[in-house]
């Protein structure tokens, strides 16, 4: 794949992000910075570094994909109501992958993991609703 300044630019955002960032956001951030910069070539090089796994893409709950730097995957909660999201810190799958790979013969070549729920305030809220 050719390195162009858009690509090095749309990598260098997700980098310098702490969290995964849908299409959208990478256009904004980039939008001063590169003005020349459409929002489908966003779209098209994000689903392209995808396939050729430089970065990991995460659909969560609000059907929104996000990208973020492959080497740098992780997990996350994420509420159901207000779809805020909070990363599980360190991999809590890294010993399940090992087991399964020793057991099946898979040679595992990643994961991703999403668990669904309400946030606290969102929670409090639904109590004090009597749901």
């Amino acid at each position: 794949m050719k390195n162009t300044k858009q690509r090095a630019a749309i990598l260098q955002v997700l980098e310098e992000s702490a969290d995964p960032m849908s299409a959208e956001e990478v256009y904004q951030a980039l939008h001063g910075r590169e003005p020349s910069l459409a929002l489908s070539t966003v779209y098209r090089n994000l689903e392209r570094f995808a396939e050729e796994a430089i970065l990991l893409k995460d659909v969560f709950g609000d059907g929104v994909a996000r990208y973020s730097p492959a080497r740098r995957h992780g997990h996350y909660l994420v509420c159901t109501s207000c779809a805020a999201r909070v990363k599980i810190d360190g991999c809590p799958l890294h010993a399940l992958e090992e087991g399964l790979a020793r057991d099946t013969g898979f040679s595992i070549e990643g994961h991703s993991l999403t668990i669904y729920g309400k946030c606290p305030l969102c929670a409090g809220k639904e109590r004090k609703a009597g749901r």
